[in-house]
């Protein structure tokens, strides 16, 4: 009877860990507007910058580097992304698993 206890403690736990998971992935999914609007602001920094005859260099520099940071904020967004997915993955892997163990006389 304390295996099965155990057992059930365990999976009471797993699924609050899945549940959390979910939960952050959903909140972190919905975070993407933040970088859009940040990519958008480069692009009006970038309007601005034609608009009021900057030179070339400066709009050329300006340019790359809000692009630069546009795509290093994407790809981390990204690979956040997929450790987060990868961890529920793994999560619902071990909860199949447990209750398994649980059916198993």
């Amino acid at each position: 009877m304390n295996l099965t206890h155990n057992n059930s403690e365990g999976i009471k736990r797993e699924e609050g860990q899945k549940q959390l998971l979910e939960r952050n992935l959903e909140a972190h999914r919905s975070r993407k507007w933040i970088i859009n609007f940040i990519c958008a602001i480069s692009l009006f920094v970038a309007i601005l910058c034609f608009c009021f005859h900057v030179p070339r260099s400066v709009i050329i520099t300006v340019t790359v580097t809000l692009l630069f940071i546009c795509t290093i904020i994407k790809t981390v967004h990204k690979t956040l992304d997929k450790k987060i997915e990868l961890r529920l993955k793994r999560v619902k892997q071990e909860q199949r698993k447990s209750i398994f163990k649980v059916n198993k006389p």
